[in-house]
């Protein structure tokens, strides 16, 4: 299934995200294979995923991103959103209530 457009909040901005480019997808996967083989996801990383997905249409939030108030917990929701759209995490539902693993490197 292809996913739908995202909202993603951070503190108290709000941005509609649509579905990744290829491009986007490309950039966001060496993020989590460096990741997944350092086995602890990081809050940097997640910031760098969430702003390769703003910047096609919010470009100047990409920007300030790193200037934005916001917890760890949003930035991870963020982060995962912005996956779901990638297609590395498999959403099994209509309504996107069941989530499923990350896929990486599977082709």
């Amino acid at each position: 299934m292809r996913p739908r457009h995202e909202m993603i909040q951070l503190g108290e901005r709000e941005w509609l995200v649509r579905p990744l480019t290829l491009r986007q997808v490309q950039e966001i996967e060496p993020i989590l294979m460096a990741g997944d083989r350092d086995s602890k996801g990081s809050v940097a990383a997640a910031v760098c995923i969430v702003e390769i997905a703003l910047r096609r249409d919010h470009a100047e939030a990409a920007d300030a991103l790193a200037d934005i108030e916001a917890t760890a917990p949003e930035i991870a929701a963020a982060m995962a959103a912005v996956l779901r759209l990638g297609g590395f995490i498999e959403v099994c539902s209509e309504d996107g209530a069941e989530r499923g693993d990350i896929y990486l490197g599977e082709a």
